[in-house]
């Protein structure tokens, strides 16, 4: 999807992205070889902006720059970063666990990450073998180019930022919030009901709990109950490693819904082979 889009160019609009869908202009690269279809629909002045758009981003893949996506790339139009953009291992799958909901009143306990390559979890107080101590988790996000979280922007991002404010961190990469993509589908409730209604599926140990009971999980650790712990940090690997299967059921239905409407594969060769047989 990433290469089909057309909106982060500056005048483009959902009208005139679709419109280029439908002259058959579905990818960067068929806008590059006929920069006359593209004229002849959004005009001249938007298509030079088009052009200099997709160099732009193309430019900013190729570099890694996830810096000039944060900056350029629609915030509601996250969701078509999930392909295309960067390797699946740059991805960052992240989701906490809290003693309550109030940024700077309530603890963060665990932060979980989860890329290509499988979980893993940061853990306030004393993590166990295995585990990494909290405060590891602002170099851990470094690498990363593409921050997935479901309702990130109104709890886990806030609270992690401001758990790291004498620090001076921030998030410098472009954040795909699945809470919203999702409720645009229809998708309804939490993320556990939404994974249900996806046919996406839990351990039987885990299936069941829910954020009250990882706050409850993380009090019985704290008296000493090492069970409580590795439900809590498994909780909190699933949440994270399930992002991914989500989102890909998120990215699909959004695309069929969007894209596959509106698309038309044209043979541009034959069709201008046509043309100049009749003119020529």
């Amino acid at each position: 999807m990433l290469t089909s889009s057309f909106l982060f160019a500056k005048g483009m609009t959902d009208d005139l992205e679709r419109a280029l869908w439908a002259r058959g202009i579905t990818t960067w690269e068929l806008a590059r070889a006929h920069q006359d279809e593209v004229a002849d629909v959004i005009g001249g002045a938007r298509a030079a902006k088009v052009m200099d758009g997709i160099a732009q981003a193309t430019a900013a893949i190729a570099a890694g720059d996830a810096a000039w996506f944060k900056a350029n790339w629609p915030d509601k139009e996250q969701w078509r970063l999930w392909q295309g953009y960067c390797p699946r291992e740059q991805i960052a799958l992240v989701d906490i666990e809290t003693t309550g909901l109030t940024p700077g009143y309530d603890q963060i306990t665990v932060i979980g990450l989860a890329d290509g390559g499988g979980a893993r979890v940061f853990v306030a107080g004393r993590p166990q073998p295995g585990d990494e101590p909290i405060e590891k988790f602002r170099e851990a996000i470094k690498p990363y180019r593409l921050l997935v979280t479901f309702n990130g922007v109104n709890f886990d991002v806030p609270f992690i930022e401001r758990s790291f404010r004498d620090h001076a961190f921030h998030f410098d990469m472009p954040h795909l919030d699945l809470l919203y993509p999702a409720r645009a589908l229809g998708l309804t409730g939490g993320l556990k009901d939404m994974e249900k209604a996806l046919g996406i599926v839990r351990g039987d140990d885990i299936k069941d709990i829910r954020g009250g009971e990882a706050i409850q999980l993380w009090g019985q650790w704290r008296a000493g109950d090492a069970n409580a712990y590795r439900r809590l940090t498994t909780y909190c690997k699933a949440d994270c490693l399930n992002l991914a299967a989500f989102a890909d059921a998120v990215h699909r239905r959004t695309w069929d819904k969007v894209h596959l409407p509106h698309a038309r594969q044209v043979d541009f060769a034959r069709l201008k082979g046509q043309q100049q047989s009749l003119f020529g």
